[in-house]
């Protein structure tokens, strides 16, 4: 007579293997989920700079992002004509996030941290960005300073 059904060795034979695969795959995904915040902050950054840029193309006024490796903040500003006075916008990146490398052109408004500025006419003072994660690779931030065009690219 035949039964049906699975016998208890069968069953925990499945969860060994069940409990193995999940111990395996467990840490790859804590390192896709680090791998995917840093993609997703250097897309964050370059969101910025090109929302600043297209308003300065659109509103006719400087903007200016200032880097500070510190804290970990972006200020995006739009520098006033008329005044000394500054509407600005802070941004913070992910704890785990460092802010590596900053190297930026000449900017018109002078500032004590790195800072990389829009102009009117699309153009910028240029720069490049590298944010970094521990021992992850690195994203890099490009600005070209004669059209203001951002790209990222993979360190």
């Amino acid at each position: 007579m035949k039964e049906k059904g699975f016998s208890l060795i069968e069953v925990i034979i499945v969860l060994a293997i069940i409990a193995v695969s999940v111990s395996l795959v467990t840490p790859s995904l804590s390192r896709l989920s680090k791998t995917m915040e840093l993609k997703g902050a250097a897309k964050r950054v370059s969101g910025i700079l090109r929302y600043c840029r297209s308003e300065a193309i659109q509103r006719g006024q400087d903007y200016q992002i200032v880097f500070n490796p510190e804290s970990r903040e972006i200020t995006a500003r739009r520098i006033e004509a008329n005044a000394n006075e500054a509407v600005q916008r802070v941004f913070s990146l992910p704890k785990a996030i460092d802010l590596k490398e900053i190297e930026a052109g000449s900017p018109q408004h002078p500032s004590d941290l790195p800072a990389i500025e829009f102009y009117p006419n699309g153009g910028s003072n240029g720069g490049r960005i590298v944010l970094e994660s521990g021992d992850r690779k690195g994203y890099g931030i490009k600005v070209h300073f004669l059209t203001g065009i951002v790209t990222i690219e993979s360190i």
